[in-house]
């Protein structure tokens, strides 16, 4: 698999992240979001991304040559077009979305855009897909994505009926969260999960004990001082399932690779 073109990639995403957070002020969007496709900033933002790509494949065509000066002109329009109207996109039709998914939406609209630009220079761009293709087909790749998707809703559900046992126990006051975050337990649960698996997989488990520890000082301060002790002990019992499941999870698929 020839990766000789990996650089120019690299840079076309440094150009990217350069023109689109630190060159871009905030009167700039602000600017797109009241006046749309009328704001001169749009035009003057996608142009700058056009410009700075162009440089990219430039200085790269210059170190390592292969490359002509069409193909320099190709990606600043291609770039400075596809900028363009992916904003347009995100302050017309995508404002219906959260800001989160509008914002994932966006960036991954612009990241398609310049990924198929750098595989329309690469040469044997089809001989790097086809690798690409066969790693991402390999059952260990497949094991490793089985084993985040488990981490997920099947995991959160078999931890929730481990602890339908205790759960009728729990006075109607520790069961009130009218001072938690909506679902925010939920979501602590997928991103402690999912580092937990990451810290197993890539052999760093003692950071797995340093999680542990943050997560109890934040979370079980609180119930402690509130003297809640069936509540700090249920939510010990989740987070030991939680942490437990996926230790044993993590293991066994680093066992099986």
């Amino acid at each position: 698999m020839d990766l000789s073109y990996t650089p120019l990639l690299v840079w076309l995403l440094i150009a990217h992240l350069l023109a689109d957070f630190p060159l871009q002020p905030p009167r700039w969007v602000e600017d797109k979001i009241c006046r749309r496709a009328r704001s001169r900033f749009l035009f003057v933002h996608a142009l700058l991304h056009g410009i700075l790509a162009a440089c990219a494949v430039a200085g790269f065509a210059l170190l390592h040559g292969g490359l002509s000066v069409p193909q320099v002109l190709t990606a600043l329009l291609v770039i400075a077009t596809s900028h363009w109207l992916i904003d347009l996109l995100k302050v017309t039709l995508l404002t219906r979305l959260s800001q989160a998914s509008g914002f994932l939406l966006d960036q991954g609209l612009h990241l398609t855009v310049i990924v198929l630009l750098w595989l329309s220079i690469t040469p044997n761009a089809h001989g790097l897909l086809a690798a690409l293709a066969s790693a991402a087909s390999g059952w260990q790749f497949g094991l490793v994505l089985l084993a985040y998707l488990l981490i997920y809703m099947p995991m959160g559900i078999l931890i929730g009926q481990l602890l339908a046992h205790w759960t009728p126990q729990m006075p109607s006051s520790a069961k009130a969260d009218n001072d938690s975050l909506l679902r925010a337990g939920k979501q602590i649960g997928y991103l402690e999960r999912t580092l937990i698996l990451t810290f197993v997989l890539t052999g760093q488990t003692p950071a797995v004990g340093f999680l542990l520890a943050a997560k109890s000082i934040f979370r079980f301060g609180d119930l402690r001082q509130s003297d809640d002790k069936m509540r700090t002990e249920y939510v010990l019992l989740g987070t030991l399932f939680s942490f437990t499941l996926t230790i044993m999870l993590g293991l066994l698929v680093k066992k099986s690779l």
